[in-house]
């Protein structure tokens, strides 16, 4: 079972029904293809649903994400990312379902960058500090559990991501603006995915950063983007993190390790020039 089903990362699970697995995706506020609704704050829905259910495995992808929306909401941030995580804790102690909980590179502080899973966490934000709550609540449970951290999650998805922000206005002619002193571990959304299932088939508890190999600026992506689809890479102006507006303050290098995810799974997590031809042969 897999919350968060009409999410770029949650949605990707559909792609492998019928493989291996039978999987059911919940959604929220967005309906999506074949998802069930959930409302992971609602104890008795998530105690209904997963009881009824019964999965063997609970993959928790369901998360209030937008940084500068949490900050100043923080108590719907807390409400959906801590309490609709203990919702779903207690519902797994309840059918004995493996939970995997999906957080983020910004449970860290940014002052080092290529962060293993061993090295203390320190969030800046008010999103950062609710996931890394979660992941207390997780740890914490008793649960059978794995913690997995990705960075940047790209794809493609009905909601417009950075990749497609980039190729739609690179396409029309348009000047954009991306820092180029904000690092981390860009991470397509299928390859995230194949590292969970993963961590399923062996049977791998803790925790594993399932981010891209790469740490890169998000202009350096940008220019990526631009050319891996045959863009016009001058029209990507470089700027510093200070020159934008933000509510909440971001890590300056969230960059992941993911020497352990090789080592103990044995798959290989990739730059962001390889997860970009595979979006652009996904397209044609």
């Amino acid at each position: 079972m897999v919350t968060g089903g009409s999410g770029l990362l949650g949605s990707s699970f559909r792609d492998v029904e019928g493989r291996d697995y039978k999987i059911i995706t919940t959604h929220h506020q967005n309906p999506d293809k074949d998802t069930i609704p959930l409302d992971v704050t609602n104890h008795k829905d998530v105690q209904d649903k997963i009881g009824h259910l019964n999965p063997d495995v609970v993959i928790h992808s369901a998360a209030l994400t937008n940084v500068d929306y949490c900050e100043e909401h923080p108590a719907e941030a807390w409400a959906l990312n801590v309490q609709g995580t203990e919702n779903i804790i207690k519902a797994c102690k309840m059918t004995g379902s493996k939970l995997i909980y999906v957080s983020s590179d910004f449970v860290f502080d940014g002052c080092k960058g290529n962060y293993s899973e061993d090295d203390g966490t320190c969030p800046l934000n008010y999103y950062a500090y609710t996931k890394l709550k979660g992941e207390e609540a997780v740890w914490k449970s008793g649960l059978e559990y794995a913690i997995t951290r990705v960075s940047v999650l790209y794809g493609w998805h009905a909601r417009r991501g950075f990749v497609s922000w980039v190729t739609n206005e690179l396409n029309g002619g348009h000047e954009i603006n991306v820092v180029d002193d904000h690092y981390n571990s860009p991470t397509l959304d299928s390859n995230a995915r194949d590292a969970i299932l993963k961590i399923i088939e062996t049977d791998k508890q803790g925790i594993y950063h399932t981010s891209g190999s790469q740490r890169i600026s998000r202009f350096d992506f940008a220019v990526n983007i631009s050319r891996v689809f045959e863009l016009d890479e001058s029209l990507i102006n470089p700027i510093k993190s200070s020159d934008l507006v933000q509510k909440a303050k971001r890590p300056k290098d969230s960059s992941l390790s993911v020497n352990k995810v090789h080592k103990d799974l044995k798959i290989n997590m990739i730059n962001t020039l390889e997860g970009l031809k595979h979006m652009r042969e996904a397209r044609l």
